[in-house]
Parts: structure tokens; sequence; C-alpha cells
């Protein structure tokens, strides 16, 4: 199924001429384009997490521990 979507002419310009490089559709640009975006909020948004656990001085010791723990039998296991 397929749906039309309206651009500008300059950014259904930048798709062709990126499409014609590549050799392979425009929505296959779109596609991939698509999903480096929604990977880069991802990363945005687990960073965010992070710092507020790193401010969170007994949650991140708690992390800190069991990383420990982990890698403790990480290590057993590599044997």
């Amino acid at each position: 199924m397929s749906t039309t979507v309206r651009v500008s002419t300059t950014t259904r310009d930048r798709l062709a001429a990126m499409a014609e490089t590549a050799g392979r559709p425009m929505t296959s640009i779109i596609d991939e384009a698509l999903d480096a975006l929604e990977r880069r909020q991802f990363f945005a948004a687990l960073n965010v997490r992070y710092g507020q656990l790193r401010e969170d001085t007994d949650q991140w010791s708690s992390i800190e521990a069991e990383r420990a723990e982990e890698s403790a039998v990480l290590r057993d296991t590599e044997r």
C-alpha cells in the first residue's frame, strides 16, 4: 500500500538526487532516513534517562553494584 505525502519541491529534488546517487527508490531513502531519526531520538532519550540516573546517587550505586556482580559472573564463564 502506498500514500501521497506533500513535501516542498526542494525536499523532493533532494530526495530524488539521493535516490539517483544511491541507485535506490525514493521510498527506500525515506525509510532509511526515518530509521536513522528513530535511532537518534531513542538514544537521545536514553542519554537523558542515564543522566537522571547518575544524579540519583542511591540508584546509580545500585546499578554499579549490579554491573560488578555481572562482570564477576562473566569472568567465571570465560574460562
